[in-house]
């Protein structure tokens, strides 16, 4: 096997492996029904790294075109997946809840749906 044929070798089974490790429901999860029928989809945030490398060792010699050097490579992954919010459907409305460790996100969230049911409270009393 020449030299190019075996880090293509290590890098096409990492890429068939991440390949069946990725799905659909990494991402967006499955619809849980609740006991007053809404639909809450979780959904998730992915982040992928990828490395692979080889290289032939052993001792500086002259060898013949029948003779290789020994072949070592390696292939590695790191896969974050990390809750991100969910979907809420109660059929009267659909409204997202994300999830977030930093507070002024919370914050700025939390203020929105404030002035949205002040405005939706003006409204009714009008």
């Amino acid at each position: 096997m020449d030299k190019k044929k075996k880090i293509d070798g290590i890098m096409e089974k990492t890429a068939e492996q991440l390949t069946a490790l990725v799905d659909v429901n990494t991402v967006i999860g499955k619809p849980v029904v609740s006991a007053s029928g809404a639909q809450i989809i979780p959904f998730t945030k992915v982040t992928m790294g990828y490395l692979s490398g080889g290289g032939e060792y052993g001792e500086v010699k002259a060898i013949s075109d029948d003779e290789c050097f020994p072949f070592a490579g390696g292939a590695g992954t790191v896969v974050n997946i990390k809750p991100a919010g969910f979907l809420i459907d109660d059929g009267k409305e659909c409204r997202v809840v994300k999830i977030t460790d930093d507070p002024i996100d919370g914050l700025i969230e939390k203020a929105g749906e404030l002035v949205e049911k002040l405005a939706k409270r003006n409204e009714e009393q009008a």
